[in-house]
């Protein structure tokens, strides 16, 4: 993902920087706002910190209708000009629908891609770009449809399993690892005893390791 653009004043009310916690260092964000919108969540501007992607804001210096529109449609020239071809306008106004239009009838710019979705990650699921792909399937994974009743039944399951190896491990030397080797099973997903034996012994070393896997044995 190149560039994305966000008509804050559009979508602000509606949630319009969901998915803002899947961008990266390759991404470049730019918000154009107005005095009526001025406020953001902070958790969004955490995570736009944590992402470490280019974070630009322009504010409307004179109201007017459609004044925002036409920041951002300059602002998609300037980047096309400047070697952008990956640029996604987040917006529920179809009006943008203009810019792509215009591109098109040019040589030069028929190469650079503006679409407009009303989120960023609708944005991300949008990219057809190689870079994109392992995002693309984290982002289908954490979005994807669970049945409730399987889950809750899973979820259950996952805290009994838990509570068991709390158990066993209170009152040991190794009790204070009883975290690290809950991460441990997870992680790895032992489904024999020799994995078990070799996945402890790297995880916790060859003294601890086996000690851990001893009393492991009978439960895992």
């Amino acid at each position: 993902m190149a560039a994305i653009l966000v008509d804050y004043e559009n979508v602000s009310a509606s949630d319009g920087l969901k998915g803002v916690e899947y961008l990266n260092e390759n991404d470049t964000l730019i918000v154009f706002y107005s005095q009526c919108c001025e406020k953001i969540r902070a958790e969004y501007i955490d995570m736009i910190e944590k992402s470490q992607c280019e974070f630009k804001v322009y504010k409307l210096v004179h109201t007017g209708k459609n004044a925002l529109d036409f920041y951002i449609a300059v602002e998609c020239g300037f980047l096309g000009a400047h070697g952008e071809n990956q640029i996604s306008i987040i917006s529920k106004d179809k009006g943008f629908s203009a810019v792509t239009d215009f591109l098109r009838l040019k040589s030069e710019t028929e190469e650079i891609t503006v679409h407009t979705a009303p989120n960023i990650e609708s944005a991300l699921l949008s990219s057809n770009t190689l870079q994109d792909a392992e995002r693309k399937k984290e982002i289908k994974e954490k979005t994807k449809s669970l049945n409730i009743g399987a889950e809750q039944a899973r979820i259950k399951e996952h805290r009994a399993f838990a509570e068991k190896i709390k158990k066993v491990f209170e009152g040991t030397e190794y009790e204070k690892n009883t975290a690290d080797i809950l991460r441990f099973i997870e992680k790895y997903d032992v489904k024999s005893l020799k994995l078990l034996y070799t996945g402890s012994l790297r995880a916790f070393g060859r003294e601890d390791g086996r000690g851990i896997y001893q009393m492991l044995k009978s439960v895992v």
